[in-house]
């Protein structure tokens, strides 16, 4: 990322190539705060951050959990509530969710929910 913020104002494509590299470099090591930033920086320069498929196998199994608990429209406090963990754990999951798939919002979560998640039989 360093090399991308010293290079913008001379060589921006350069700068663009580098921060998209250092982006997905980050995604695949997991480092979700630099993920961001890189992505940050690429929406800064008005390139969009992340891109291509979104793939599931990212996700933690509880992190899957939350996307189905958030498709059903379940708040942070809600979800907490239904995984016996705390608001703020509930709300990391959902930061790391929307950094992972290169998601924006809870909406747009639900709605990746709704196109690439088997639907599970009601509960009896």
């Amino acid at each position: 990322m360093q090399l991308a913020q010293t290079l913008v104002d001379r060589d921006r494509p350069v700068a663009i190539s580098e921060a998209r590299a250092a982006l997905a470099a980050f995604d695949r090591l997991g480092a979700v705060p630099d993920a961001d930033e890189a992505s940050a920086f690429l929406r800064d320069l008005g390139v969009k951050g992340r891109t291509g498929p979104k793939n599931l196998e990212l996700l933690s199994k509880r992190e899957l959990e939350v996307v189905r608990l958030i498709a059903q429209g379940l708040s942070n406090a809600e979800i907490a509530k239904r995984l016996f963990i705390s608001t703020k754990t509930a709300g990391h999951h959902v930061s790391n969710i929307l950094s992972k798939l290169g998601l924006r919002s809870r909406t747009e979560t639900a709605a990746f929910a709704a196109l690439n998640l088997e639907r599970e039989p009601a509960p009896k």
